[in-house]
């Protein structure tokens, strides 16, 4: 099986720790964060693609074409526009089910291994917080699409970046939505038409821990320990 790790992104809400250094090799308890979700892959993983852009060149030395006997292949993304673009860019190399995760996201191998066994499935993470879109499950729980800026009181669902998809996603235009004023394609919300005709479901993490700021890299290093028990 194959997996797609998302890794182009420049880092700028981390700055200045990521002046020098990709976001996806700042160290969690003394190993990059890239290297915690490759050890997360379950064992049925054994091609992996890394989307590369910023600082590229640190990514590729460090990881090399070989973990643990897995193939590692790089793709570079340019312009960084959208993580529905860059698994576009492995239209012809994707085939079957495979595997989509975030480099910027600690994961537990338990939880990969519980998503790994739905054809189709969405990781999420239940939240009090403000968020912008939240994922909707439908009776049997699966994925219904987003609610928009839900009310405060109301338990949330956050979507985490991990995904099992398969080759139908292709058959689906890209959503395009706006990022600081900036146009996207999206992953998630291109997968709002494929559950009209294809089931996803959505799988509760036990643990995740977004790392998209200096807050939550703080809060990584923080419970590290948790999320080392946890794998």
């Amino acid at each position: 099986m194959q997996a797609v790790i998302l890794a182009a992104g420049k880092g700028l809400r981390m700055r200045p720790l990521t002046e020098t250094t990709p976001k996806t090799l700042l160290p969690l308890n003394g190993i990059p964060l890239l290297e915690h979700i490759l050890e997360a892959l379950p064992e049925e993983i054994q091609e992996i693609f890394l989307v590369v852009g910023y600082l590229k060149e640190q990514i590729m030395d460090r990881i090399g074409g070989i973990w643990h006997g897995k193939t590692i292949h790089y793709v570079v993304q340019n312009p960084l526009d959208g993580t529905g673009s860059a698994i576009h860019l492995l239209k012809q190399y994707l085939h079957e089910r495979f595997f989509i995760l975030n480099g910027d996201d600690l994961y537990t191998k338990k939880d990969l291994e519980r998503l790994i066994a739905h054809p189709l499935a969405i990781l999420v993470s239940p939240t009090k917080d403000s968020i912008t879109f939240s994922a909707l499950a439908d009776e049997t729980g699966l994925f219904a699409g987003f609610e928009s800026n839900a009310p405060s009181h109301e338990i949330k669902q956050r979507v985490c970046g991990a995904y099992i998809l398969d080759e139908r996603f292709f058959r689906y235009p890209l959503a395009e939505i706006t990022v600081h004023n900036q146009k996207e394609y999206s992953l998630p919300h291109t997968l709002v038409a494929m559950s009209r005709d294809c089931p996803i479901k959505l799988e509760t993490a036990s643990f995740w821990q977004p790392v998209g700021t200096l807050e939550e890299y703080e809060l990584a290093k923080n419970n590290c320990h948790k999320y080392l028990t946890k794998t």
